[in-house]
């Protein structure tokens, strides 16, 4: 937490490096597995119900795994701090972005597609009965322990950078909302910012050990807050964008695929009563 709120700059020295390592085990596991695909262990299409079903639980999922705009947020920061020109550090940020998801998206798919048509389905549903992940499966394959090694490696990095990045943007988050009560009743010049961030690593503490203590399931509170993300990063864009004139040139079938994307979202967590 003392490196998550020392800036972005500290971030991007200390999450850079996990990245890469990260980005550079799934490449090597995806690409050492391509002798071992057999299109043989593509079974027989399910039923059209329950594909479809399936594919309308799993949405919540892929926007948190592929839209990692929390991730992202340091570097968000990191522009609007460095550029005066908020226009420059908006393009900037953007082209990030999207070098960012298409890089991700290819990677993961790669890897996705790469362990599908290696295993079969019996070894499939195997893994998800044992809750074994992909690497484990992998460690069935690969000789030696380089795959236990990776594998560790490769969890405790995806942890630490995910929380550097969520916990940096949700601070920000935190802070900029605190502020703008305060400056109503009070000059947010008078407020201690050490104070303050402290203040507010003492909320995320008591947040967490909360959480932890309920066990509240990631995934069950994915598909519960689904309609939440759907309707802030969907619908509401889809609304605006039809509403104020400036957003005019957004107008189009992007905006109408946004429009589809959020009602999907808002529909998941009643897919899931009927599963």
């Amino acid at each position: 937490m003392a490196i998550a709120s020392g800036g972005e700059r500290l971030l991007f020295k200390i999450s850079g490096p996990m990245v890469v390592v990260k980005v550079g085990i799934i490449v090597v596991f995806g690409f050492a597995m391509i002798p071992h695909w057999n299109f043989a262990n593509i079974t027989a299409f399910p039923q059209a119900s329950v594909f479809f079903r399936d594919v309308l639980l799993t949405i919540p999922f892929c926007f948190f795994s592929a839209i990692f705009i929390q991730v992202l947020n340091p570097m968000n920061i990191a522009y609007r701090k460095r550029e005066a020109d908020k226009v420059l550090a908006t393009r900037l940020a953007l082209r990030t972005h999207r070098i960012s998801y298409i890089t991700l998206i290819a990677v993961i798919l790669f890897f996705a597609f790469s362990f599908t048509f290696s295993i079969s389905h019996e070894e499939a549903v195997s893994a998800f009965e044992q809750n074994i992940s992909a690497l484990a499966l992998a460690a069935q394959v690969i000789p030696g322990h380089i795959i236990h090694i990776t594998s560790t490696v490769l969890n405790i990095f995806a942890v630490l950078t995910a929380f550097f990045g969520i916990y940096l943007g949700f601070h920000e988050a935190i802070k900029g909302i605190i502020l703008n009560l305060l400056s109503r009743i009070i000059d947010t010049k008078k407020i201690n910012s050490r104070v303050l961030t402290l203040a507010i690593c003492a909320f995320i503490v008591i947040t967490l050990t909360i959480w932890v203590s309920f066990r509240v399931s990631v995934l069950v509170f994915f598909q519960l807050g689904s309609p939440l993300y759907g309707i802030v990063s969907c619908l509401i864009p889809f609304f605006l964008i039809y509403k104020v004139a400036q957003l005019e040139k957004l107008r189009g079938f992007k905006a109408w695929l946004i429009l589809l994307y959020g009602i999907l979202l808002c529909l998941s967590p009643l897919l899931k009563l009927i599963e």
